[in-house]
């Protein structure tokens, strides 16, 4: 992960999303999530808006990878 990239205030965290990050959040692999990104995904994380933004967000990457 690049940490210059890593935002932190008092209630809020900011983490990059890598390709590899969107690609197991596609595929629901949570434990993946957890360990690429080192913090622990709530179960109901899963929402229709997360799933739903998560496959354009790949595509943009993969079209763009900077």
């Amino acid at each position: 992960m690049n940490h210059s990239l890593h935002i932190r205030t008092q209630p809020l965290e900011l983490l990059p999303c890598s390709l590899e990050v969107a690609q197991a959040v596609i595929t629901r692999n949570k434990s993946q999530v957890e360990r690429l990104l080192g913090v622990k995904v709530p179960d109901d994380w899963y929402t229709s808006e997360v799933l739903d933004i998560f496959p354009m967000y790949a595509q943009m990457l993969t079209d763009d990878p900077s």
